[in-house]
């Protein structure tokens, strides 16, 4: 059985990153991929250190003349057995081909004019996958849900906080996330301004910061924020923190709430509609109302004095994590739907 996984996909993202993660694990399990996306310098040597084929397209817009006919080509070359989209412009603009199964992979609600052709669908939630049939008339036999995973790359080279101006006694909050409104990172600015002596590493990058380092200027305290941008090292950088801080607004799945779960870190997070379908608020995780600034500062003072709790959310958590979002589960759930298929 061979798959092509196809992604337009921007420069970074959530799904872009699941994209890399999936492709590599079914290669690592045996299976055969090949990947077609957009030129991109993070993403495509990933793919390709795994063994992984990439081919590269424009996945432009509407005078794109190059895409679909690109892949009708490698199609007929490569002969896969089952084509996987990854979001709407991949949907769109992947040919559908009699015999070959195609498989729209959703991460969000998206508007179900690109997928007219798709065979079946892969919900990454429970409520995607409640809105593709309740609201927008799917069959139920064609759709699926299987998660994300949240399994993590060893740690090669462990970060020295020194390096990112940060002391080993710092109290260290990690948010991952792109610098976009509704990631709600304004809100954790906010927040942090009522926690005195904590440190907070934003890792990303995104059209909102200059807006957010103008903020941060402006509550005084910019001298408590390290701006690390992009990472490629997420796995050291949730070694080396203390607690992850998810302050979404918008959120259909939030991978980054499993990735504190399987990292074993405690995990404060806003009632998002991705994360709210999983966490326990208490039990795993403690979670604020999105955009309530007092709320979720007074969580993140919380963790900060009581360890008995953080080491309570670590371990329910971590259990958490193995019961659901572990590599060996997702991708047994991938090859039984491709073999249905």
């Amino acid at each position: 059985m061979k798959i092509l996984h196809t992604l337009a996909g921007g420069k970074a993202g959530g799904a872009e990153m699941a994209y890399v993660d999936l492709l590599i694990a079914q290669k690592a399990a045996g299976m055969d991929v090949i990947a077609a996306c957009r030129p991109n310098k993070q993403r495509v040597p990933l793919l390709r250190d795994a063994g992984i084929p990439v081919f590269e397209f424009p996945f432009g817009g509407r005078f794109d003349f190059k895409t679909t006919k690109g892949l009708k080509k490698l199609i007929a070359e490569e002969k896969p057995t089952l084509i996987q989209c990854w979001m709407s412009r991949a949907a769109k603009l992947t040919p559908k081909i009699d015999g070959i199964p195609k498989i729209a992979r959703l991460g969000g609600y998206y508007n179900l004019k690109y997928y007219r052709d798709v065979d079946h669908f892969i919900g990454n939630t429970p409520d995607i996958c409640r809105w593709l049939v309740d609201d927008q008339g799917v069959a139920t036999d064609k759709v699926t849900h299987i998660n994300n995973f949240a399994e993590l790359e060893p740690v090669e080279t462990p970060i020295k906080r020194d390096d990112l101006n940060t002391k080993d006694t710092d109290f260290v909050f990690l948010s991952m996330a792109r610098l976009h409104k509704v990631k709600g990172l304004d809100t954790a600015l906010y927040a942090l301004a009522q926690v005195p002596n904590a440190i907070l590493w934003i890792a990303g990058e995104g059209p909102e910061e200059k807006k957010l380092k103008k903020l941060a200027t402006q509550l005084g305290i910019d001298g408590r924020i390290r701006w690390l941008g992009w990472r490629a090292d997420r796995s050291a950088l949730l070694d080396a923190c203390d607690v992850v801080l998810f302050p979404s607004r918008f959120e259909p799945f939030g991978g980054t709430f499993a990735l504190a779960w399987a990292a074993k870190r405690p995990l404060i997070t806003t009632a998002s509609e991705g994360p709210i379908q999983y966490v326990t608020d208490g039990k795993d995780a403690l979670v604020a109302p999105i955009d309530d600034v007092d709320h979720l500062a007074e969580h993140m003072s919380y963790i900060i004095t009581d360890t008995f709790l953080a080491r309570s959310l670590t371990r329910e958590g971590y259990s958490a994590y193995q019961n659901q979002f572990t590599r060996r589960k997702v991708i047994k759930a991938y090859e039984k739907l491709y073999n249905s298929l």
